[in-house]
C-alpha cells in the first residue's frame, strides 16, 4: 500500500472508502476525511485499489461517485449464479460475474461497499464472500419480517397503553412484552429483563426517573393491574388459584377411610368446641375439658391434615411450595385447597374428623400429669368466636361458661408456672384491617390480652411444648424452635417488669428488642421467651406446612413406631420454611400497611394523632407508635423529646406507591 492509495476499510460503521496515510508492520493509518484519521490492523483492509488520489478534492469526488454507483448495484442475479455451490467467492470473481468487461477500481470499490450493505445474500469472511443458501435466505427474510412485525406490534401496544387501552386481541409478542412490563413493576431493577422494560418505557417518553411507578400507573390505567394490586404478594410468588390436579386430588379424599383406620381412638364422647375469629372457616384446633379429682383434664385436638394428604402428592407438593396460608385485609389465600382447609380437614360443628389429640392433667400449681398423645376421631359440639368465649368468661353465663372457666383456671396456672421459670409475655395489640367486597375499609384493634385469646394461646403453648418434648424424648426429627434469654441490659432495663415511670408502649418495645430472633433447628433447645424446655409448632396444620410436617412425624410414630421423615428432610423443610415464612410475614405486613394508609387517606387526611416516642436518635427521624392504632411511623421531632414522651402528629400526605404516611410534629 502506498501513501495516498484508495482503500476500502472496515471501521465502526462498516466498509468505508479511505486513503492510506502510512503503514507499519502491524497498523495502517488511514484518512477518513478532512482532519480525520484512524489507525487500524491490516486485516481490516477489505480492498487496496492501487489507485492514488493524493489531493483531497479528488478523493472526495471519487468517494461520492462510488457511493452513488454502489447504491445501484443489485446482487440478486450474481447470488443466484453462485448460491448453489455455496463456496467462498472472491471480490474479483464476483466482479467478473457482475460485469462483462474487467471492472475499474471505482467499480470494485462500489461492489465492496454494496456487499457490505447487502448482508442478506453474502457473508464476508477472511477469504472472501460466502453465498447464503436459498433456505438460509428465506429464513433470514422471514426473521426480518417477524422483527419488523414485532416492532410494529410493540408500537401499537405502547400507543394503547399511553391511551389507557390494550390492543384487541393481543398478539403473542404483545403478551410477552406486557409480561416484561408487569414483572418490571413487581421486581424492579432485580428483574433480569429490566433493561428491555426500560427501553419500552422510554419510547413512551414518560419524563420521569421513577419508571417503575410510571409503569404501574399505565398498566393499572389500562386494566392490567388493579389500582390496589397486591404487588408484595406477587414478589414472593403467592398464587391464589390451585392447579386442576390439586383440586381433583382434594375432591377425591376418602374421609371415611381415614376415620376407620386402625389405631385411631374414638374420642367423639368428649365434648369439644372450637374458638376462632369471626368468619373463620378453616378450624384446625378444638378444646375439651374434664374435671377429675380436683384436677383439670385438658384436651387439645388438632386437625390431622397430614394423614389426609399423601406425602409427595399434588396437594403436598403445592402446600410445600406455598408454605403457609396468607392473610391480607382483602382476603385469604389458602395453603391447602378449600375442600381440605374448609372441608374434610376442618373441625366443623357436628362432623366426625381425624385429629391428633393431646390430653394432659393440670393441677392448681400448673403441674402437668398423665400426658397422652393419640391419633383420634373427634366431633365438635360448638363453634365459638373469641367474643362468645370472652362473654361467657366475663359473665359466667351460657352453656359453655363452666367449661371455659375450668380451662381458664388451667391456663392461668400454666401461665404462672411459665412465668416462674422466666417466660416473658409481650401482648402487643394488633391492628386488624378488613376490606369489604364493596371496597369499604374497616380498621379495629385486637387486644391479645383478652381472657379468651390468652386462654387459647396458653393451651396452644401447652400442646406445642408437650409435642416437642415427645419428639425429643423419642428422638423424632422435628422442627424445633428455641430462643436465647433476653439481654435486658442492652435496652436499658433492669428487669422484665416496667419501671413505674415508663409507659407501657415503650416497655413493650424495649422488651421486644431485648430478645434475639427465635432459632429453628432439628435439635431441641429451651425457648426462653415462652419459658418451656422445648417447642415446636404443630397446632395449625391447615395453615402452616411445618406444622403439618411435625404432626405427620408424631402420627407416624404413634401408628408404627417409626418417623416418616429423616433428619435431612426435616432440616431441608425447616431451612426453606424459615426463609419463606419470614418473606410471607413481611408481605402480609406490607399489605396491611397499604390498606391502613389508604384508610387514613380516605377518612383521616390532615387529622391529628397522638403518638408515643420509641426512639429519637440524632441525625435520624424519630420512631413513633400511634396511640389510636398500633402503627409505627417515622417523623422529625425536636431532640429534647425523649422516648416515652407523647407528642401530637399531623398527617400531611400519603404515598401509597411507597407505602409511606407523612406525619409532621405539632408543637404542644
Amino acid at each position: 500500500m502506498q501513501q495516498g492509495e484508495v482503500l476500502v476499510a472496515l471501521l465502526g460503521n462498516g466498509a468505508t472508502v479511505v486513503r492510506c496515510l502510512q503503514q507499519t508492520a502491524s497498523r495502517v493509518s488511514v484518512g477518513l476525511g478532512r482532519n480525520k484519521q484512524a489507525r487500524i490492523p491490516h486485516n481490516r483492509i477489505v480492498l487496496a485499489t492501487g489507485l492514488l488520489l493524493p489531493e483531497q478534492e479528488q478523493f472526495e469526488q471519487f468517494r461520492r461517485g462510488v457511493l452513488e454507483h454502489s447504491a445501484k448495484i443489485d446482487l440478486a442475479e450474481v447470488w443466484e449464479v453462485v448460491a448453489a455451490g455455496g463456496e467462498v467467492v472472491s471480490l474479483d470473481d464476483l466482479a467478473s460475474l457482475y460485469w462483462t468487461s474487467a471492472p475499474d477500481p471505482a467499480s470494485l470499490v462500489a461492489l465492496a461497499l454494496a456487499l457490505d450493505v447487502d448482508t442478506d445474500r453474502f457473508v464476508r469472511g477472511p477469504e472472501g464472500y460466502t453465498p447464503r443458501s436459498p433456505e438460509e435466505l428465506d429464513d433470514l427474510l422471514v426473521r426480518r419480517q417477524r422483527e419488523a412485525a414485532n416492532i410494529h406490534e410493540a408500537e401499537v401496544l405502547i400507543d394503547g397503553l399511553v391511551e389507557g387501552t390494550l390492543p384487541e386481541p393481543l398478539t403473542p409478542h404483545q403478551v410477552r412484552l406486557l409480561s416484561v412490563l408487569k414483572d418490571f413493576v413487581i421486581h424492579g431493577e432485580e428483574y433480569a429483563r429490566s433493561p428491555t422494560a426500560r427501553a419500552l418505557l422510554e419510547l413512551m417518553d414518560p419524563g420521569t426517573r421513577d419508571l417503575e411507578r410510571y409503569c404501574f400507573g399505565i398498566l393499572s390505567g389500562a386494566g392490567v393491574f388493579a389500582p390496589d394490586e397486591p404487588l408484595e404478594l406477587h414478589r414472593v410468588g403467592v398464587r391464589k388459584h390451585f392447579a386442576e390436579t390439586v383440586v381433583k386430588e382434594a375432591a377425591s379424599i376418602d374421609l371415611g377411610h381415614h376415620l376407620a383406620r386402625p389405631g385411631r381412638q374414638d374420642l367423639t364422647g368428649l365434648t369439644l368446641f372450637t374458638i376462632d375469629d369471626e368468619g373463620t372457616e378453616d378450624r384446625d384446633d378444638a378444646l375439651s375439658v374434664e374435671v377429675m379429682d380436683g384436677r383439670i383434664r385438658v384436651g387439645v385436638h388438632i386437625a390431622d391434615a397430614g394423614s389426609l394428604i399423601g406425602i409427595g402428592g399434588a396437594i403436598d407438593r403445592e402446600a410445600d411450595r406455598r408454605m403457609s396460608t396468607v392473610y391480607v385485609p382483602d382476603g385469604k389465600i389458602y395453603m391447602l385447597p378449600e375442600d381440605v382447609a374448609k372441608g374434610v380437614g376442618s373441625l366443623d360443628l357436628g362432623q366426625a374428623r381425624c385429629a391428633l389429640s393431646l390430653l394432659a392433667t393440670v393441677d392448681t400449681e400448673g403441674e402437668i400429669y398423665n400426658v397422652e398423645i393419640v391419633s383420634s376421631v373427634v366431633r365438635s359440639a360448638a363453634q365459638l368466636t373469641y367474643e362468645d368465649a370472652a362473654w361467657a368468661l366475663e359473665g359466667r353465663e351460657g352453656p359453655w361458661a363452666s367449661a371455659l372457666a375450668q380451662l381458664q383456671r388451667a391456663g392461668d396456672a400454666l401461665r404462672a408456672r411459665r412465668n416462674v421459670v422466666g417466660a416473658i409475655n409481650i401482648e402487643q395489640p394488633e391492628m386488624v384491617v378488613n376490606v369489604a367486597a364493596t371496597g369499604e375499609i374497616e380498621v379495629s384493634v385486637r387486644e391479645r390480652a383478652s381472657p379468651s385469646r390468652r386462654l387459647v394461646m396458653e393451651l396452644m403453648v401447652l400442646c406445642n411444648s408437650l409435642l416437642a418434648e415427645y419428639c425429643r424424648d423419642h428422638e423424632l426429627p422435628a422442627i424445633f424452635r428455641s430462643q436465647e434469654p433476653p439481654d435486658l441490659d442492652r435496652v436499658g432495663l433492669s428487669s422484665p417488669r416496667a419501671p413505674e415511670s415508663m409507659s407501657e408502649v415503650l416497655h413493650r418495645f424495649l422488651l421486644t428488642r431485648s430478645f434475639s430472633p427465635a432459632q429453628v433447628s432439628t435439635v431441641a433447645r429451651p425457648h426462653s421467651g415462652l419459658g418451656v424446655a422445648a417447642y415446636v409448632q404443630a397446632t395449625s396444620p391447615l395453615r402452616r406446612y411445618p406444622d403439618l410436617v411435625v404432626q405427620r412425624q408424631v402420627v407416624s410414630f404413634l401408628d408404627g413406631g417409626k418417623p416418616i421423615y429423616d433428619t435431612a428432610t426435616v432440616a431441608s423443610t425447616s431451612a426453606r420454611a424459615a426463609v419463606q415464612l419470614r418473606e410471607l410475614a413481611k408481605a402480609e405486613g406490607a399489605r396491611t400497611r397499604y390498606w391502613f394508609l389508604k384508610y387514613l387517606q380516605q377518612s383521616r387526611m390532615e387529622g391529628l394523632f397522638e403518638a408515643t416516642v420509641l426512639e429519637n436518635e440524632p441525625r435520624r427521624h424519630a420512631l413513633l407508635d400511634l396511640s389510636e392504632y398500633p402503627f409505627r411511623t417515622r417523623s422529625e421531632i425536636p431532640q429534647v423529646v425523649v422516648p416515652g414522651d407523647r407528642v401530637m402528629l399531623k398527617l400531611q400526605g400519603i404515598d401509597l406507591w411507597r407505602r409511606v404516611g407523612h406525619f409532621v410534629y405539632v408543637p404542644g
